[in-house]
């Protein structure tokens, strides 16, 4: 018998899930902490004309294109990005890029509290579902703010959707939690906000000004044990530049190949107290001609490598690499009409971003730990690069 149709759609009634790419029997991970989903199709059209006619030849239809967008709050539990690349053999950009999955989004009754409370006719599988195979990753972005939660953005693209409706759907939220569900916490305070930044297992820039030095916690200060610079907000985001790689024979892409190298761009704002302190010179910045780490004499250089590591409480860590260069620096704000003066520094770097979560099924899946960082010495729970069993 089908079921009753909703009334409307909100978010008490749909949830999102992955799996592995073509495994038909695997059972769908259904994602916790989501925001927002959208999906959009588009059939890509080429049209043919003639000598002869004012009139269309022919409207050829393409390769339909599916973008998948969805947030999430950083909670403790699998971030989207693991989710979408569940057999990844490394950490790094390289080894998720070649990932793919499968997802889908489920359409519950509207007239329950939580997703899979109906029971039959349907056993707890939503009344619609829509499946999208074969999904490469296309972008990923994390946001940490003073204001709000910490929150993850990620993008998935392909070229298959299909619905689906009553005794065909599969996506089986019992047992999941829905009804009483909460963060996954481990004491690590579940959803991460501005005060589960872990100052001390984090490295800033020296380019901003109030950075101490160059390791671990050199925002931090450990005597005071307060923050040494005002830091309002972390952005970190990459775009993974999907290019259709065709063949003859086959009218769908046989791969959809991240166009290397990519640019991984972060930008840090901060509450100023002074000026940004960002000299630039025809000549390059004589304080860099040797500052005994990156020596750059007589190269005019008036920026250097740096690194960025940022780590929160409940084992989230964003390590974008040892050479990030200063792209960006604004001053502004503090007007007549009210506020402060914000600094935002951006940087830019190439190939270089690990996100570690102790959530991701990668690891689980290769019973392991993953090797730390030469930039977490210490730091426990966390890693990077290759995974070891």
């Amino acid at each position: 018998m089908p079921v009753t149709a909703n009334n409307r759609i909100f978010y008490a009634c749909q949830a999102v899930g992955f799996k592995n790419f073509g495994h038909v029997a695997t059972e769908y991970i259904i994602a916790k902490g989501v925001q927002s989903v959208g999906i959009t199709t588009n059939f890509n059209l080429e049209q043919a004309f003639e000598l002869g006619q004012i009139s269309i030849y022919e409207n050829i239809e393409g390769t339909p294109d599916v973008e998948v967008t969805m947030e999430k709050v950083i909670d403790g539990n699998p971030l989207l990005y693991h989710l979408s690349s569940p057999k990844a053999a490394s950490n790094g950009l390289v080894g998720r890029s070649k990932e793919r999955c499968d997802v889908a989004l489920g359409i519950w009754s509207d007239g329950h509290d939580y997703v899979g409370a109906q029971g039959a006719p349907n056993n707890d599988n939503p009344q619609v579902q829509v499946d999208m195979s074969g999904m490469y990753i296309s972008s990923v972005s994390y946001s940490i703010p003073v204001d709000g939660m910490a929150t993850e953005s990620v993008t998935l693209v392909g070229n298959h959707k299909a619905w689906l409706r009553d005794a065909s759907t599969n996506l089986n939220p019992t047992g999941k939690g829905f009804g009483s569900d909460k963060p996954f916490s481990s004491g690590f305070g579940g959803v991460q906000r501005r005060e589960n930044v872990m100052l001390s297992n984090c490295v800033f820039p020296r380019d901003i000004n109030g950075v101490n030095g160059s390791g671990l916690g050199n925002g931090f200060n450990s005597s005071t044990k307060l923050p040494r610079v005002h830091f309002q907000s972390f952005n970190v985001s990459t775009d993974f530049s999907r290019e259709d790689i065709l063949e003859l024979g086959r009218k769908a892409p046989y791969y959809r190949a991240t166009s290397f190298p990519i640019e991984v761009s972060c930008e840090i704002e901060m509450i100023a107290i002074s000026g940004d302190f960002i000299g630039a010179y025809e000549y390059g910045d004589p304080a860099l001609f040797d500052d005994g780490i990156n020596a750059t004499i007589a190269s005019g250089n008036n920026t250097r490598e740096e690194v960025i590591m940022l780590t929160l409480e409940n084992a989230t860590c964003f390590d974008l690499g040892d050479s990030n260069r200063l792209s960006s620096v604004s001053y502004g704000g503090g007007d007549a009409t009210g506020g402060n003066v914000s600094i935002t520094y951006s940087f830019t770097n190439f190939n270089n971003l690990d996100v570690m979560s102790s959530g991701d099924p990668a690891l689980a899946a290769l019973g392991g730990t993953m090797n730390y960082s030469p930039h977490q010495s210490g730091v426990a729970g966390i890693g990077k690069g290759t995974f070891n069993k």
